[in-house]
């Protein structure tokens, strides 16, 4: 019925446009016809066209995402192995040095006490020394008297 209306809705534009008269069954109201439904076929192939390449752009969309966000996570998996062997090597060479400080340190202190025990025993051994050098001393100033 809409297709009716329509085309005496174009009969009377052509009538009102032109002044001729045409019939529901003239050759230029088939080809109007043809013409419409070439149209409306072409514009339903058009839309389904449109749908594919949408849907197929959609598709793309998606892989490039998971593609990026696989990359992205590569390199950021590759830079936190390479901060972690970065982080390794630089408390191994802490330690090292650490360990290298405290030798040194722990060498000074055992030579340390040692010196200290050396300078002891002399002074002991001279204290001694002078102890009998006065024990002598007295023992002359008392058989002398």
């Amino acid at each position: 019925m809409a297709d009716h209306a329509r085309i005496r809705a174009l009969i009377a534009e052509i009538a009102g446009t032109h002044g001729v008269a045409l019939s529901p069954d003239d050759p230029l109201m088939i080809l109007q016809t043809i013409n419409t439904m070439l149209l409306t076929e072409s514009a339903d192939a058009h839309q389904a066209q449109l749908e594919a390449f949408k849907s197929e752009l959609e598709e793309m969309a998606n892989r490039w995402s998971v593609t990026i966000n696989e990359k992205a996570e590569s390199i950021l998996n590759a830079a936190l192995v390479a901060a972690e062997a970065a982080m390794k090597q630089r408390m191994a060479e802490g330690a090292k040095t650490l360990v290298a400080e405290m030798a040194a340190e722990v060498s000074k202190g055992r030579g340390k006490p040692l010196e200290d025990g050396v300078r002891i025993a002399n002074r002991n051994l001279i204290a001694s020394g002078l102890t009998i050098a006065a024990a002598i001393v007295a023992l002359v100033a008392v058989l002398i008297h």
